[in-house]
C-alpha cells in the first residue's frame, strides 16, 4: 500500500512540476465556494485505503458534470468507475451513480442552499456499491468573512429507500464544515472536516480533508485533496488521496 501512495505522490509531483514550469496567467479563482454556480465537467481520480495493514483499497475515476441554469438552480451527475482490491479478490466496474439538483439563495455576505441527491444502485458487485436506492437531502450556509476567506456549514442525511434486504440499510447524517482562503494569485487552500453519525449502527466517524488547488487558466482548475480518519467509534477508511481537473463554464 505504501508503494501505491509513493507512486501516486511522485506522479502528482511530476505533473505539478511540469505545470508550474509553464507560466500561468493571472485569473480569478472560481468553483471553490459552495455558492459558485458554474457549469463544470470534472475528472477526479482517487485512491481510498480502507485498511492499510490488510491491503484493502479502492481506486476510482469519477466523472462529474454539473449544469447551472442560472445563479440559483443547478443539476448534476457523478459516475464512478472503480477497482476494489484486497489480498483475496479484486473487482472492477461502475459504482453507484449520483444524480442531484440544488437551489441557492445568495446574499452579499450570508448565503443559503439546499441539495437533493439520489444514489442509484448501479454497481454490479457488492464491493463497489451499497446495493440500495438512496435519497440524500442537504442544507448549508456560507458566510464570506472577507473576499478572500469564507466559512461554510452544512448537514446532509443519507437514507436508503429501496433495495434488497440482504444489503445493509442506510440511515446516516453528516455535518460538514469548510474554511478556505482564496488567493488573488490563482490558488486556494480549503480545510474540509466531516463528522458522520451512523444512526443505524449507533456509531460515528470524524474525517479530515485538506484541499489545495490552482487555476491554470480562466476555465481550467486543478486540485489535490488528501484525507484521513481522525477519530470516532467507526472506521470506514485509513486515508485517501484525491486529484481533480475541472473544466469550468462549459
Amino acid at each position: 500500500m505504501k508503494r501505491k501512495l509513493l507512486s501516486a505522490v511522485l506522479s502528482l509531483l511530476s505533473l505539478s512540476a511540469n505545470i508550474f514550469a509553464v507560466e500561468i496567467p493571472e485569473c480569478e479563482v472560481r468553483g471553490v465556494k459552495p455558492t459558485d454556480k458554474i457549469s463544470t465537467f470534472e475528472f477526479n481520480p482517487s485512491l481510498t485505503v480502507f485498511d492499510d495493514k490488510a491491503g484493502i483499497s479502492e481506486t476510482a475515476m469519477t466523472l462529474k458534470y454539473y449544469y447551472s441554469f442560472n445563479k440559483i438552480f443547478s443539476i448534476g451527475t457523478e459516475v464512478p468507475l472503480k477497482r476494489f482490491e484486497s489480498p483475496d479478490s479484486s473487482k472492477n466496474g461502475i459504482g453507484d451513480i449520483l444524480v442531484s439538483a440544488s437551489a441557492l439563495k445568495k446574499e452579499e455576505k450570508l448565503s443559503f442552499g439546499t441539495t437533493w441527491e439520489f444514489y442509484l444502485p448501479s454497481a454490479k458487485y457488492d464491493e463497489l456499491g451499497t446495493g440500495k436506492w438512496q435519497f440524500s437531502p442537504a442544507v448549508f450556509a456560507e458566510y464570506e468573512i472577507v473576499p478572500q476567506v469564507f466559512f461554510a456549514l452544512g448537514y446532509k442525511h443519507y437514507v436508503s429507500i429501496a433495495g434488497p434486504s440482504s444489503r445493509n440499510d442506510i440511515n446516516q447524517g453528516r455535518i460538514r464544515t469548510m474554511a478556505a482562503y482564496i488567493s488573488d494569485h490563482n490558488w486556494w487552500l480549503l480545510f474540509d472536516p466531516k463528522y458522520y453519525m451512523d444512526y443505524e449502527n449507533n456509531s460515528d466517524e470524524f474525517i479530515i480533508e485538506i484541499e489545495t488547488g490552482i487555476m491554470l487558466f480562466d476555465e481550467i482548475a486543478m486540485y489535490l485533496k488528501p484525507g484521513w480518519h481522525a477519530g470516532g467509534s467507526n472506521k470506514t477508511m485509513d486515508w485517501s488521496l484525491s486529484f481533480g481537473v475541472k473544466l469550468l463554464s462549459i
